[in-house]
């Protein structure tokens, strides 16, 4: 997505948008998650760009929905995600102490046209979580026979013991 210097006026620039998911296609958090895990809509931009001399700030927001089965049970799970952009752009480096509150990121820019597009990947990259459940509560798959706990009950013994570890029962200490 890429920004001309020159549209933006006094009263800023107001970029509302959408991407098709295959925009998304080389993010390798989605890649690597394999078929199951998808950007399941449009990715939605709503976006305010302002310029105070020569630096350019970014803030807004991107909606998209992902699915993905369920890391405890495999249910597939339907995620709508709307992460916040804040990025400031400089024509030179600038150097700022960190600051825990301050999560807007600085980044420097060349030329006319600035291209925002790796960092809105970027942002759809580190929106997506790292463990996608159905339920906080989710029960889970039985390890013996598959069962989804969530659904059904198992008859499979509660107390299942590894048979290398067994002797171990007998140790008294």
């Amino acid at each position: 997505m890429k920004i001309r210097c020159s549209d933006i006026g006094k009263e800023g620039l107001h970029i509302v948008t959408y991407r098709k998911p295959e925009w998304l296609t080389n993010i390798p958090e989605i890649v690597s998650e394999g078929e199951e895990t998808h950007i399941s809509s449009n990715i939605d931009f709503d976006l305010r760009v302002t310029r105070v001399l020569k630096e350019i700030t970014v803030m807004g927001n991107l909606r998209f929905s992902i699915t993905s089965p369920c890391a405890r049970c495999l249910t597939p799970v339907d995620l709508t995600l709307s992460p916040e952009v804040k990025l400031v752009l400089s024509p030179a480096p600038v150097f700022k102490e960190e600051d825990e509150e301050d999560d807007t990121d600085y980044e420097t820019y060349s030329g006319e046209e600035v291209d925002i597009g790796d960092y809105l990947r970027e942002v759809v990259a580190m929106a997506l979580p790292i463990k996608i459940l159905c339920r906080e509560d989710c029960l889970g798959l039985c390890p013996y026979c598959g069962a989804n706990l969530n659904v059904e009950r198992c008859s499979c013994k509660e107390e299942w013991v590894d048979p290398r570890f067994a002797v171990l029962r007998n140790i008294k200490i």
